[in-house]
């Protein structure tokens, strides 16, 4: 592989774990990471010691010596780091926020920079392989030329496929992205949770629920969708749907609303894929909105 002259010598600011796994798998790919900034000294430096010719410094400095910046900071704070740095001209810098507009960076296009951002639809937990991390997965890429090919061709390089995305799109693509992933967390944290007060369940709820969660998710993807959709309100058991709203009522009130919005909202899914019929889908949406409209979820919680 060759370097990639378009991004020359590159810079971050944030050393969190996207901005850790960014630059450490941009350093394999041959890209030239020459400097990385941190509010915490500390994890600059260890990140700068696993990169060879690569240095802890001030966010200032790193801004000052390298031709692209990648601005890796929690969401909230871009703009406010873009506004504080001294930003030059013949520069990119690149925010890696989901939700976040590109006019975050209006301060360095001020001064004249070449604005963008790449988001890797990916999580990033400690220990990860940075290769790995980031091979296979989709990046939105928002940028003007030449810029959006340098980050279109950084994308291909680690492995990734490419999502062209506006500003006005971003809360919506991040929202999805969300419940594809910190949602479906939450709700599993709630399926566990429903266990809890059952004898002989304690405590058992991870274990023996993950590998049917991880199940759903593989027939996804084999299936597609509606295809792998399943559970008694697609078939339209509304016997067992009761069950589960009067156990729910009993034992777990705050989790019933939850169940009924998301199984009303599985009932076209179910019409699309054959296995609702019309008189099962009206009985079974009676008795679900009704159970919905009971109270606001408040959160996950099965108390």
């Amino acid at each position: 592989m060759t370097a990639a002259p378009l991004l020359g010598d590159v810079g971050f600011v944030g050393t969190g774990a996207l901005g850790s796994v960014l630059a450490r798998a941009m350093h394999g790919g041959d890209y030239a990471v020459r400097a990385v900034a941190s509010r915490t000294p500390a994890s600059a430096e260890r990140l700068a010691g696993e990169i060879p010719g690569c240095a802890a410094v001030t966010a200032q400095e790193a801004v000052d010596s390298c031709d692209t910046i990648f601005l890796t900071v929690p969401d909230d704070s871009i703009a406010d780091v873009a506004a504080t740095l001294r930003w030059h001209e013949c520069r990119h810098v690149v925010h890696c926020s989901g939700a976040v507009p590109l006019n975050a960076l209006a301060p360095a296009a001020e001064r004249g920079a070449v604005i963008g951002a790449m988001h890797p639809l990916q999580t990033f937990s400690a220990g990860v392989d940075p290769a790995a991390a980031l091979r296979g997965i989709a990046y939105a890429i928002e940028a003007q030329p030449p810029l959006r090919e340098a980050l279109e061709r950084l994308a291909t390089r680690l492995g990734g496929w490419l999502l062209p995305l506006a500003s006005e799109d971003r809360a919506l693509y991040h929202a999805g992205a969300i419940a594809a992933c910190g949602l479906v967390t939450t709700l599993l944290k709630g399926a566990c949770d429903l266990w809890e007060g059952v004898p002989g369940l304690k405590g058992q709820g991870l274990r023996a629920l993950l590998p049917l969660t991880r199940s759903a998710l593989d027939s996804i993807e084999r299936q597609g969708l509606p295809s792998a959709l399943t559970g008694p309100a697609a078939r339209g058991d509304t016997g067992v749907v009761r069950m589960h709203l009067d156990a729910l009522a009993a034992s777990a009130p705050g989790f019933r609303p939850l169940y009924a919005a998301l199984s009303l909202a599985m009932l076209p899914i179910a019409r699309e894929k054959g296995t609702l019929g019309e008189p099962e889908e009206a009985r079974l949406r009676a008795m679900l909105t009704a159970a919905a409209a009971e109270s606001n979820v408040e959160g996950a919680s099965c108390a």
